[in-house]
C-alpha cells in the first residue's frame, strides 16, 4: 500500500481537496490510495504537490525506485548538523552520518548544482514556521555563499548557524534577514557582503506525523 493517505491526513486534507489540489476527482485519489502498485506519473504528481520525494508517495525503498535509471546516480551527503531556526547551534561540523541516493535526472527537476554542493540536514526551531517546522529536512546549496536573490539561506549570524529568509533591497545594497514566525523580529544589514551565507535552501522535505 502506498502512502498517499497518509500524507493527506498529515496535512489534514480530505481525498475531495487533495483531489481539486492536483486536478483530480475524488473518487480518482481513493482509487490511488488503495492501489497496490500506483503508477509512476501519479505517485510523482502527488509527490510535487506535497514536495516530497516518489518514493515517499509510493512506500517503497529509495533503491527501488532508483533501480530503472542508466547509473546515472547522485548522493547527496546527510549531515548530523541541525540548522536550529530559533536561537541557532554553536560549533558547524560537516560530519556525514548517511547519504540521501537520487538519480541525476531526478535531481536536475529542482537544482542544476552538483551533487557535492547539495547538504542535507535536520531543522529545529520554531521561528520560520509554518514555512518549515521543527523535524523537517532541508537542502542547502553550499556553493552559494552570498545572496544571489530573496530566498531562505542557512546563515552564520555571530558564532550561532540559523535558517533565515533573506530580503534584498538592490537600491541600497542592503538586505532583511527575518523569520517567518511574526513572533520572532527581524534586522538589517546595510552591506549584504557582511552576510555570512553558508547556503542557499533549495528544497525542503516536510515531516509527516
Amino acid at each position: 500500500m502506498n502512502n498517499i493517505k497518509k500524507l493527506r491526513e498529515a496535512r489534514r486534507m480530505s481525498a475531495e481537496e487533495l483531489g481539486q489540489a492536483v486536478g483530480k476527482s475524488q473518487p480518482t485519489i481513493s482509487k490511488w490510495e488503495n492501489s497496490p502498485s500506483l503508477r509512476y506519473e501519479y505517485a510523482k504528481l502527488i509527490a510535487d504537490y506535497f514536495r516530497v520525494p516518489v518514493y515517499e508517495v509510493t512506500g517503497e525503498a529509495p533503491e527501488s525506485y532508483l533501480s530503472g535509471y542508466d547509473n546515472e546516480m547522485a548522493a547527496i551527503d546527510i549531515l548530523n548538523v541541525q540548522a536550529c531556526c530559533g536561537t541557532g547551534i554553536e560549533n558547524f561540523q560537516e560530519n556525514i552520518i548517511g547519504r540521501q541516493l537520487m538519480s541525476l535526472p531526478a535531481l536536475r527537476e529542482f537544482t542544476s548544482s552538483a551533487p557535492e554542493n547539495i547538504k542535507i540536514m535536520k531543522v529545529e526551531g520554531e521561528s520560520m514556521k509554518p514555512t518549515i517546522n521543527p523535524g523537517d529536512m532541508i537542502w542547502v546549496d553550499i556553493s552559494c555563499q552570498t545572496p544571489d536573490s530573496d530566498g531562505i539561506y542557512l546563515l552564520h549570524i555571530g558564532e550561532k548557524l540559523a535558517v533565515k529568509r533573506i530580503q534584498i533591497k538592490p537600491f541600497e545594497n542592503s538586505v532583511i534577514i527575518k523569520s517567518d514566525n511574526p513572533e520572532y523580529g527581524s534586522f538589517v544589514f546595510n552591506n549584504y557582503k557582511e552576510v555570512s551565507v553558508l547556503g542557499k535552501v533549495i528544497y525542503h522535505v516536510q515531516r509527516v506525523g
